[in-house]
């Protein structure tokens, strides 16, 4: 298993009065080249888990283990770690400092040592991983970008490090719709094409459905289902406790299903779910 929590916990600012448990005895496993989806609501404990996984934070109590490693019990070294398992934060635009857009992606390369040509493709990988032409964005300033080429650039700098996993907490917060359809079409393209692992944290039900092949639902530090989001969107009245609701689609293919419509509850696309809905409406009238 690629990494596995076992009774992970954290606690903020333990033995004070404003002792939080964040997380509560959370076991499960990420298997390499898995899209993964880690939802809840604000407070939930998702952000917090994730920065466990490349050792950002250190638990207060359980482990957390890369390939059967505990990484804090001297077994990895977090640097290296840390460029195999990558993190985009939310709003990472903030984060670009450097005066071109090829300096700001081959921070993270350059302090793997890497140089010459071989950093260069590394930059070159990244961007056009994003959608962006390398020698059209190589030289430019990445605070004369859009928003979204700034979002596209940071996650550039992640990808130039050819990560085994890149772990991505709300990265299309803030972003219009069509800045983030494409960024998540670049990043479905990425774990299809090279085999990426995938963990992205969101509250947007409708984007992970379409995404995710396995679902962690959160709710107050404690990790309340997993499963497919077919398996997971079945549970909607727990789901409704954590302060979210199930995309509307399922919601309502799943009520034609109790009213006794033969109808697959498993679609999370409007054009799948409208072609289902239509063969319905034929047979009922044949």
């Amino acid at each position: 298993m690629l990494i596995e929590t076992r009774d992970l916990s954290f606690t903020y600012m333990p033995g004070t009065p404003f002792q939080v448990e964040a997380l509560q005895s959370v076991n499960m496993t990420v298997a390499r080249g898995e899209f993964i989806g880690i939802i809840g609501e604000t407070g939930s404990g998702k952000s917090t888990l994730v920065q466990h996984f490349n050792g950002l934070l250190k638990p207060t109590g359980g482990e957390i283990r890369v390939e059967g490693k505990n990484i804090w019990a001297g077994e990895i070294n977090l640097r290296t770690l840390r460029s195999r398992i990558a993190m985009l934060f939310q709003f990472p635009e903030h984060q670009l400092f450097e005066e071109t857009v090829f300096n700001d992606v081959s921070f993270g390369p350059r302090n793997l040592g890497l140089s010459g040509s071989e950093l260069t493709e590394r930059v070159r990988f990244g961007l056009e991983s994003m959608g962006l032409d390398f020698d059209t964005y190589r030289d430019r300033s990445p605070f004369q970008l859009s928003g979204g080429e700034k979002r596209r650039v940071a996650m550039a700098g992640i990808l130039a490090m050819r990560p085994q996993v890149v772990v991505l907490d709300e990265p299309t917060a803030g972003m219009d719709p069509a800045g983030r359809r494409q960024f998540l079409e670049q990043v479905k393209r990425l774990h299809r094409e090279e085999g990426l692992t995938v963990i992205l944290v969101t509250h947007n039900m409708e984007e992970i459905a379409l995404l995710a092949e396995k679902l962690f639902v959160f709710n107050r530090g404690k990790l309340v289902l997993q499963g497919s989001p077919a398996e997971v969107f079945k549970s909607a009245a727990v789901i409704r406790d954590t302060g979210l609701e199930i995309p509307a689609l399922s919601e309502l293919l799943q009520r034609l299903s109790e009213q006794g419509k033969k109808v697959r509850t498993d679609l999370f696309s409007v054009e799948e779910a409208a072609a289902e809905i239509l063969q319905l409406v034929r047979e009922d009238r044949s």
